[in-house]
């Protein structure tokens, strides 16, 4: 996979590409072979110290421990999945015809996913077992909730009945696991929703500073496209309408203007995911900082987000963990 790095400035305003009246700098390639391996070895290795470190704790009785480690795996595995995807989705290896160039339009949705859950996950290493679980018994709340809600609609058609045998079977999981009482269960309101970023960057925690960085650089203007407010969809206009413009201004679109599209969200998933891992192995002393630090430099040099998302967390982390 090749990507290219976004020149400042350059890019669609108002659905359409800005008039150009001077000879732009060539685009800088970014040979993705330069992180894919140590990407790919970095997250295998923190899956695997994970998955050990889990069944060691099952097997000392240490269920807290257990349950903490099993959430942080889910969470890996996760945007492992999402990169992969948007890896082969937004790529141009293995070839494949039937990938387009504007489908990398649905990568802020995904990025969205991971900021979501990079949110979640840096306030909750702030006091893990605590939030962790009440992480874990707010999404009690919610499939409880949703479960009721389609019993309800559905609960005379035979076709649903293996469904809501499959659901209730994990929600009586989750009520033994998350300690989720019989008052809790007749009432789940007590159970608070788990926040949402906008919420999350404001609460009293020791990474506040750090969130709202997020909230402010990355995640409103991913959120805005993921959403489809017309401020999203206007950034991206140029290149659903390319062809109908047609001219010199087709031509400066496909051959630049997605280039550079395509570097900043795919980067940015990139990045993402490696906070990711960044942030589980430096919390657990896993061992994987010298690979985290080659992969966070080797971004910095093409991607300014990663640059400062180093300076503001990332740099002091690796040291400590290292």
């Amino acid at each position: 996979m090749t990507v290219v790095r976004r020149i400042k400035g350059e890019d669609c305003q108002n659905g359409a590409p800005m008039a150009k009246r001077h000879i732009p700098k060539p685009l800088r390639e970014f040979q993705y072979p330069l992180v894919a391996g140590k990407m790919d070895g970095l997250l295998i290795n923190i899956d695997r110290d994970l998955q050990r470190r889990g069944n060691q704790a099952l097997q000392r009785g240490e269920g807290d421990t257990e349950r903490c480690l099993t959430l942080l795996n889910l969470m890996v595995r996760f945007a492992r999945n999402s990169y992969d995807a948007v890896r082969y989705v937004a790529g141009n290896t293995p070839e494949d015809d039937r990938r387009r160039p504007n489908y990398v339009l649905v990568v802020p949705t995904i990025n969205r996913q991971l900021l979501d859950l990079l949110f979640s996950l840096v306030y909750m290493l702030d006091d893990l077992s605590v939030r962790s679980l009440q992480y874990q018994r707010a999404g009690w709340r919610e499939l409880d909730q949703e479960y009721h809600m389609f019993k309800t609609q559905f609960s005379k058609d035979p076709e649903w009945n293996q469904h809501f045998k499959n659901v209730k079977g994990v929600l009586d999981g989750m009520i033994h696991r998350f300690g989720i009482t019989e008052i809790e269960r007749r009432n789940p309101k007590l159970i608070p929703f788990w926040k949402h970023p906008f919420e999350l960057k404001d609460e009293a925690t020791e990474s506040r500073a750090y969130l709202r960085y997020l909230e402010k650089w990355l995640y409103g203007d991913t959120s805005a496209q993921a959403h489809m407010s017309f401020g999203g969809l206007a950034m991206v206009g140029c290149f659903l309408v390319a062809d109908i413009i047609g001219g010199q201004d087709e031509e400066w679109v496909k051959n630049r203007i997605i280039l550079q599209y395509h570097f900043r969200h795919f980067s940015r998933t990139a990045i993402v995911t490696l906070a990711i891992a960044t942030e589980i192995d430096a919390h657990l002393r896993l061992g994987n900082a010298a690979t985290a630090s080659y992969l966070w430099n080797i971004f910095a040099e093409y991607s300014a987000e990663a640059k400062e998302m180093i300076q503001h967390r990332y740099e002091r982390l690796l040291a400590t963990a290292a």
